[in-house]
């Protein structure tokens, strides 16, 4: 049956904006109506002021927009939210208030039940991102086990009033019949032991004031390091010992001071024939990671569910340290994404299970007729969305749900709005018809990146329940949000609330991200645990303490993955993430076998050559200058034709470009912004030798892996990013793809500009040991050849 459309409401706007005081088809225009308890006054003003409130949602909004106003300067800086503590002084009250009134709310007639359930759906509906309306058909069944997991959501996150919807009256006869037998912990072991889980041990303590110190101060971390089989060399990153004199710790900023704090992460220890239950998994993951029929899966160890690289990364996962991974490649991708898909369920679900567990304590005290003021619970965030993951392409969102799906969903598990997802993240059927009629080869690893929708603006929030995964759930009612950096960071601009709580943040194919905009990622660290501008129906008395104090980032783990080394990435990980729990980077040498000069299957001399720079900063002027006085001059000679330049920096091909201009060279340029009509006329007066140099970008390469046929000469302005073009650009001079005028007469070269902070790259194609001797060698220029007979 279909839903009902959203009327009313803004198209693609988040927020909960709905129309909360418009009729509801002749059911009155009060929709949550309460029984009131006529001895208690104080209760029943509350309630009365919370019906107006809602009336009214301009009046309710106001003050905390104003205090928002004046305490939101400084964005970039995590500094103490000063402005949600006077929000904590003063309404933790009401807030108390307002939890017992959604207790009283059960004790309410059938018809009343369907309006509230009424309304819950249209607080999810009218949160979502996005200008697509609901229109897919959901049978009675589903229907039934997402409104009984919202009841059991109700809860997690402090008072969820949502906006009034128009629903079917089917799906209200559905909701009426619910029952409540959801209302309960998901797990099996509902609180483990504070000595051996680690989600406990992470995020259920405070932080004391001397390694706050630390975690602030310029140096950090000490490393050291560790080899294991799987992963190989490892730099372990953990907090520096205090060298001053060790008092007691100052008290944290709210509250008195703790017994128990964080311990500061210590050197990784791999654990052997240990079930993976008992590293603090919930069993229904366990079972269903074991797909194997007739198999408890709680009952294998770690080793006989997992493969030696996902046993070793889901160790240090597990206990919340950052990781950083640059050997992942399209064979090895989905055991990852098993892992930190693993990892992301297991901590939403135990800190959803902890959340709900309370709530049942605090009910049972308030039936006991037992007081609750005493009685506090610091288990959530300042917004409900706790996991993070960036993805670069729709295609590696599809893969991302469907890992979700299968881990956590039983045999009678429903994924809601499933038909809209796969309409809108599908492959289409354009893209079908284009696999069926395409003639050119292309590399496997590009096949596996770009097979199906390559659409880089998107974002999805998931709401993660005991039997559903409710996708396009709204931002601020979800529990995993997935979003590429375009998608996310077209929103930040009008609202960055929904990442002031992450918890784990994941960067999947981080190599991707490099090829499409590096800005758009820095741009979300830039504003991640900012100080939120609206309480978004927060309990500020079941936040946690060290959310409140400003202390997010010291808290949240970063998984960083990428197939290859890039300097940008180990800057994010080294400067954006201060985790005390300590950091993994894996650095593995290059050994001479792996290396992709070794792929070189044409005979080509390479000449190498090292110019001087004395800063990172200057290496691009310097490059520039080396390439225009001592490298282009050779190529006016007219024996020096059909020569390809790869330039990887868009910057440097603009540089370039303007300067042969200037000089009036016979060029052409392909770059990933020239139309397809130009391109193919360009390509063509290259292979004739209309066009003797060739300004050829590294992005184009990337999206478009073109045969460019009749080269003669390739140059590499810098080396690639990606190691494995530099075989294939080189392949392209065998006499297949050449001019027949230079066919058979082997006076093809190749010439390579390099310095010393190119080490990473150098290393990747020349191997880390003979990388390390052209970068100290006295002699600037090194000669390799390669291929013959």
């Amino acid at each position: 049956m279909g839903r009902g459309r959203r009327g009313g409401s803004k198209r693609g706007n988040f927020k909960n904006h709905g129309s909360r005081n418009s009729s509801s088809r002749g059911r009155g225009n009060l929709k949550n109506k309460r029984k009131f308890n006529k001895n208690e006054d104080r209760k029943k003003d509350a309630e009365s002021d919370n019906k107006r409130q809602k009336l009214q949602p301009e009046k309710e909004s106001e003050p905390l927009v104003e205090e928002s106003s004046s305490s939101s300067e400084s964005e970039e800086e995590v500094k103490p939210y000063t402005q949600l503590l006077s929000m904590f002084k003063s309404s933790n009250r009401a807030q108390q208030v307002l939890t017992s009134d959604e207790d009283e709310s059960e004790d309410i007639d059938s018809e009343d039940k369907s309006e509230e359930a009424d309304s819950r759906s249209k607080g999810d509906n009218s949160s979502e991102f996005g200008d697509e309306e609901m229109d897919e058909e959901v049978n009675e069944e589903v229907d039934t086990e997402d409104e009984n997991d919202e009841e059991e959501e109700r809860g997690l996150h402090g008072v969820q009033e949502a906006d009034d919807v128009e629903e079917d009256d089917e799906e209200l006869d559905n909701e009426e019949h619910e029952d409540e037998t959801e209302d309960e912990p998901s797990g099996d072991e509902e609180e483990m032991g504070s000595s051996t889980d680690p989600y406990h041990l992470h995020y259920e303590r405070e932080m004391s004031e001397s390694l706050l110190e630390i975690l602030t101060s310029p140096k950090p971390y000490e490393t050291q390091e560790l080899n294991w089989k799987a992963l190989g060399r490892m730099v372990i990153h953990l907090p520096a010992k205090a060298d001053k004199k060790t008092e007691k710790p100052k008290p944290v900023l709210l509250g008195e001071s703790t017994e128990k704090y964080v311990i500061p992460g210590t050197m990784p220890i791999l654990k052997t024939g240990v079930p993976l239950v008992d590293y603090g998994v919930k069993s229904q993951l366990c079972a269903n990671l074991d797909k194997r029929p007739l198999s408890d899966g709680s009952t294998q160890t770690a080793e006989e569910l997992l493969s030696p690289l996902q046993h070793e990364l889901f160790n240090l996962a597990n206990e919340y340290r950052d990781i950083y991974y640059p050997e992942m490649n399209h064979l090895n991708i989905d055991e990852i994404r098993t892992v930190y898909c693993l990892h992301s369920l297991n901590h939403v679900m135990k800190s959803r299970d902890k959340v709900l567990l309370h709530n049942a304590k605090l009910k049972k005290y308030k039936e006991n007729g037992q007081s609750t003021d005493d009685v506090e619970f610091r288990d959530q965030g300042l917004v409900r969305p706790r996991v993070l993951i960036i993805a670069p392409l729709r295609n590696s969102a599809v893969k991302i749900v469907e890992k979700l799906a299968s881990l956590l969903l039983p045999a009678k598990g429903q994924i809601i709005n499933k038909d809209r997802f796969y309409k809108e993240f599908g492959e289409e059927k354009d893209e079908e018809d284009k696999k069926e009629n395409k003639k050119s080869y292309k590399p496997e690893d590009y096949e596996a990146v770009f097979t199906g929708n390559t659409d880089d603006s998107f974002r999805i929030g998931i709401s993660v329940a005991k039997r559903t995964l409710k996708l396009y759930a709204g931002f601020y009612k979800a529990d995993i949000l997935i979003a590429s950096p375009l998608g996310a960071r077209t929103l930040l601009a009008d609202d960055f609330d929904f990442l002031c709580s992450i918890e784990v943040l994941v960067i999947d194919q981080t190599d991707i991200l490099y090829m499409q905009n590096w800005d758009h990622v820095l741009h979300i660290f830039q504003h991640l645990h900012l100080q939120p501008r609206e309480q978004h129906d927060t309990d500020l008395s079941r936040v946690r303490l060290w959310a409140l104090n400003g202390y997010s980032p010291h808290y949240r783990q970063n998984l960083i993955f990428s197939s290859v080394a890039l300097p940008e990435a180990a800057a994010l990980f080294s400067r954006r993430g201060t985790n005390f729990a300590g950091k993994v980077r894996v650095e593995n040498v290059v050994l001479p076998s792996a290396t992709t000069v070794c792929r070189v299957l044409v005979q080509l001399p390479q000449a190498f050559h090292r110019f001087p720079t004395p800063t990172a900063a200057q290496s691009a002027d310097d490059r520039f200058h080396f390439f225009t006085k001592k490298i282009l001059p050779q190529y006016r000679d007219q024996l020096m034709s059909n020569t390809l330049i790869y330039i990887p920096s868009y910057y440097d091909y603009v540089r370039l470009r303007n300067h042969l201009h200037k000089e009036e060279y016979n060029f052409g340029q392909a770059c990933e912004y020239t139309p397809d009509g130009k391109l193919a006329q360009v390509r063509n007066r290259f292979f004739l030798g209309k066009k003797r140099l060739l300004l050829y970008t590294e992005r184009l390469h990337f999206y478009r892996r073109l045969t460019m046929k009749g080269i003669h000469h390739i140059v590499f302005y810098q080396l690639p990013t990606f190691p494995n073009f530099y075989p294939e650009l080189c392949n392209l001079l065998q006499d297949a793809f050449q001019n027949p005028k230079y066919r058979g007469d082997g006076s093809q070269t190749c010439t390579v500009l390099y310095s010393t902070y190119d080490a990473q790259r150098l290393a990747a194609i020349v191997g880390s040991q003979r990388a390390a001797e052209m970068l100290t060698s006295d002699r600037p220029v090194h000669l390799f050849v390669s291929g013959g007979s």
